[in-house]
């Protein structure tokens, strides 16, 4: 496996890939691997020839560089980098590719590309501004020159954001969706559960439950009950929702009846962690 830090060395690297005839995927991660990233590293496996993962750290869109952000990676550098290169290697990555904040953004304005659908679906919530591409795979694009982006479903506002992004700016990479890496519980692979009590983890289980029974149904109520429905399964498991979309699989416009392929995604707080995510596809 090579390691790359620099942003130069990973474009020539790229560069030299092309000549090469050789296609390329990119796997934008923020660290702390676990088997959910190493899913999407098969994938990359099976579609291209070299499979680029990236580990990089932000703080607030990627913009302010502050003391926090700075103790952070110091952090991550002291306590887990080893055991990531380790688990990229075990798992045939090709390139680990490690930039730094200062070298990505540089003299480099924010890019904001609004994305209508997902700012309508979150347009009323104060805790959540509008989603916009202040984040770092457009930068990450031009540097790799992906032909294949391969994105977990489970953060799924970022993986359509990204998917209209490509789309909107014809660029010719082409956008895989993995299924969601769940553990034996039914509860989606993140970081973030390692924060989680042995208490509130437990509770977690129930979000993934409700998401699975709602998807058996044999016909649906209406949205406003089907959402009734969800949150009362998860506060009676110590949940607190922040709230639930439900909408075209193929689009994400909100729906007012499910009448089509169709994603329920849900926002939710079980403890001190909060805005903890899961979402499942239901078939009409």
């Amino acid at each position: 496996m090579k390691i790359i830090e620099s942003v130069e060395e990973m474009r020539e690297y790229s560069q030299q890939c092309k000549r090469d005839g050789k296609t390329i995927a990119s796997i934008a991660t923020e660290g702390e691997l676990h088997d959910g990233h190493m899913s999407l590293v098969k994938i990359a496996k099976e579609n291209v020839d070299v499979a680029v993962l990236t580990i990089f750290h932000t703080i607030d869109y990627f913009q302010d560089f502050t003391e926090e952000y700075e103790a952070k990676l110091k952090r991550y550098k002291q306590d887990f980098i080893e055991k990531e290169i380790e688990i990229c290697k075990l798992n045939n990555v090709d390139v680990l590719f490690l930039p730094s904040m200062d070298d990505l953004y540089l003299d480099v304005p924010p890019l904001n590309i609004s994305i209508p659908v997902i700012d309508q679906l979150v347009k009323d919530r104060p805790d959540h501004p509008p989603v916009n591409m202040k984040f770092i795979s457009p930068f990450l694009f031009s540097i790799i020159m992906p032909d294949v982006s391969v994105l977990g479903q489970k953060d799924v506002y970022m993986a359509y954001g990204i998917k209209y992004f490509v789309k909107h700016l014809n660029l010719p990479i082409k956008v895989i969706i993995a299924p969601t890496v769940r553990d034996s519980n039914g509860v989606a692979l993140s970081s973030s559960n390692w924060f989680l009590t042995q208490d509130d983890y437990n509770n977690l289980i129930s979000v993934y439950k409700t998401l699975q029974e709602v998807s058996t149904w044999p016909a649906y109520p209406s949205i406003q009950r089907i959402k009734m429905y969800i949150n009362e399964c998860i506060t009676r498991n110590n949940g607190i929702v922040n709230h639930i979309d439900i909408c075209c699989a193929k689009t994400l416009e909100e729906l007012d009846s499910i009448d089509r392929k169709s994603i329920i995604i849900v926002n939710v707080k079980f403890g001190d962690k909060d805005h903890i995510t899961d979402n499942i596809f239901i078939y009409q």
